[in-house]
């Protein structure tokens, strides 16, 4: 079976790249035929392992941020003059909201099947592409939502959703002692992921904590800024900032308690992996996903989003209580299973079935 993951960027570091880079591991490892095709020219350094079977490809497009529609257009003839080589049948894996409206925008054809892959939140994003969704969406054979919240919102476009989350990429045999003094949270420093409210919320909790730290781990636009408002609030004593690595397993262990205070998501694969590791979360209900992988007051809390005080109250009673730490992150490492890849996987060949192209 023939197989193509179209993605924006694939040498971005990002949840959506790193899923994009398992799937095309997996389905690989099995006999098909994988190409990852990359919108953006290469030249940069390849973030995530990908087994050498797989053929990685590029449409040479330059895809700075603000693009304009001329960059569009010219991805959109590009894409339509390579599918002129692929031979049929094939499935065609749009890898977000933007691969998702390039591949709807393709001349139909019976053999090649186009599937959306949501990789965040329905609401999240900009007006232009809510337009074009409801033009595009409907001519996919079928959308992957990561989510059961934003299925009946992506059912007005195309009546075919199928929910498929994330796989979780390790469980460690020994999770984390969750006795170090140290809370973690990792992710791409912007806007969405709220690292300006993580900031005012552990301000709020080193008002009545004086031992605890916090660990941010990750690059991105808005990390020059978040260390200047580290040292602003007097904070360069209480948090480290350390630029993301392969070492991520390793930063899991050592921490006692994840914390997101992310303004939206997709299907956050930190939640699942500091799960994994045995870490009770802490993390702001936003949409979507941390309400579809934190049961509250199980494995952690899920808070109102934007409630500061709330979020700050509840570190601090797993800072102060270790038997609660200990209890929840072992309903953690329980519940994390439903996500193991032989599982999610399945739901995949399932979709495959559907479609009827055989495997």
């Amino acid at each position: 079976m023939q197989i193509i993951f179209l993605v924006p960027n694939l040498h971005l570091w990002g949840g959506g790249e790193r899923v994009t880079t398992l799937l095309a591991n997996y389905f690989v490892s099995r006999g098909d035929e994988v190409t990852i095709l990359s919108v953006a020219t290469s030249g940069t350094s390849q973030r995530f392992a990908i087994d050498p079977r797989v053929s990685i490809k590029y449409l040479n497009i330059r895809l700075e941020s603000g693009s304009g529609i001329f960059r569009k257009i010219e991805s959109l003839l590009a894409l339509r003059k390579y599918f002129k080589t692929v031979n049929e049948p094939a499935f065609l894996f749009g890898m977000g909201n933007y691969p998702i409206l390039l591949a709807a925008s393709l001349p139909r054809k019976s053999q090649i099947k186009t599937i959306g892959c949501q990789h965040g939140s329905y609401t999240s994003v900009k007006y232009i592409w809510s337009i074009l969704r409801w033009l595009l969406f409907r001519r996919l054979d079928a959308i992957v939502s990561l989510t059961n919240r934003d299925v009946p919102k992506l059912k007005k476009h195309n009546k075919n959703v199928w929910v498929i989350p994330n796989p979780v990429t390790f469980y460690p045999e020994r999770p984390a002692i969750l006795e170090n003094k140290l809370i973690l949270s990792i992710g791409r420093i912007d806007f969405p992921k709220g690292y300006d409210l993580l900031l005012d919320v552990f301000t709020l909790f080193c008002k009545e904590n004086k031992d605890w730290k916090l660990r941010i781990v990750g690059d991105g636009p808005l990390r020059g800024k978040i260390e200047k408002d580290i040292d602003k609030k007097g904070l360069r004593g209480r948090i480290s900032l350390l630029s993301s690595s392969n070492l991520i397993l390793e930063e899991y262990l050592k921490a006692s308690i994840y914390l997101m205070t992310s303004r939206t998501e997709g299907f956050p694969m930190v939640l699942l992996e500091a799960q994994a590791c045995g870490l009770p979360i802490i993390a702001f209900d936003c949409e979507t996903g941390p309400a579809e992988i934190v049961t509250n007051r199980k494995n952690g809390y899920l808070i109102e989003m934007s409630n500061l005080k709330e979020m700050s109250n509840r570190l601090l009673e797993l800072c102060a209580d270790f038997q609660k730490r200990k209890a929840f992150g072992q309903n953690a490492r329980e519940s994390v299973k439903h996500f193991y890849p032989e599982v999610v996987y399945g739901k995949w060949d399932e979709l495959f079935e559907s479609l009827q192209i055989k495997a």
